[in-house]
């Protein structure tokens, strides 16, 4: 039996926004592959996580993330249908997308992940197409960083490569150190604590080093298309508790991975 804490789950946003800024959103995410959105959450949902970050225990194996929140708390659990980052996924991956991943990032200095890579090809460019061959922009997944401290570039902000998603290869040693796709270079995602930073799991991006002695911190969610695996490690021998998901809504559920009987099984 899984015991989860006795938490508070703090005052989320539960108002869809219109269809106009659903369309301007998922344009950007399909044009550029990343998006920011600002006040995601409000303040008492932002100081809130900021705590549960702060003081959770490390998770054993990892320097960096905090994996399977949705163990942690059903605070954790209530923030993957928080507006608008819901509506705008359901959109973009479809009305059966749910979590591949639930972390927590506690950046430090001399600890985050500075190269630049993408995390996932899903459509792979051969290596005998040239890159100046247009392919398709692919979104099977979205990363969605919750930050709830202000990140500066002293912090170490995410950094992407505008449209590398439609790159579809992983950044080579001919890019340069500092990488670029046809003519944009690296922006910083710069922002405030209550801002969301989503990506498409296929552009180039890195956290750029932490010069200060503070944490990065972020909730990250990253939602996937129906047929995209789930990522909750040790994989094939985890088992997500029942008394875990009987504690959840419909919506919820199906949000972790409760679907249906379909393809495949």
């Amino acid at each position: 039996m899984v015991q989860l804490p006795e938490e508070i789950i703090p005052p989320l946003n539960n108002q869809a926004p219109s269809e106009q800024k659903l369309a301007q959103w998922e344009d950007q995410l399909w044009t550029d592959g990343y998006l920011v959105i600002k006040n995601a959450l409000g303040a008492e949902a932002t100081a809130h996580f900021r705590k549960r970050l702060e003081t959770m225990v490390p998770s054993p194996g990892y320097k960096v993330s905090l994996v399977r929140l949705f163990e942690r708390g059903m605070d954790f659990i209530a923030l993957l249908e928080n507006e608008p980052v819901l509506s705008l996924m359901r959109r973009v991956l479809g009305p059966e997308m749910h979590v591949v991943m639930l972390q927590g990032h506690r950046n430090f200095k001399g600890g985050t992940f500075s190269n630049w890579h993408a995390d996932e090809l899903h459509v792979q460019r051969l290596a005998n197409v040239s890159d100046e061959v247009d392919y398709p922009p692919v979104i099977n997944t979205v990363n969605c960083h919750y930050y709830v401290v202000d990140v500066d570039e002293s912090l170490g902000p995410t950094q992407v490569v505008p449209a590398s998603h439609r790159a579809c290869r992983d950044p080579r040693p001919e890019d340069g150190d500092v990488p670029g796709w046809r003519g944009r270079g690296p922006v910083s995602l710069t922002c405030r604590a209550g801002d969301c930073v989503l990506q498409s799991g296929q552009i180039w991006h890195r956290g750029a080093p932490n010069a200060t002695g503070r944490f990065r911190l972020s909730v990250v969610p990253a939602y996937g298309r129906r047929f995209v695996a789930q990522r909750f490690w040790p994989y094939l021998n985890y088992h997500l508790s029942r008394d875990i998901l009987d504690r959840c809504t419909p919506s919820q559920r199906k949000l972790l991975g409760e679907h249906e009987i379909g393809a495949y099984g």
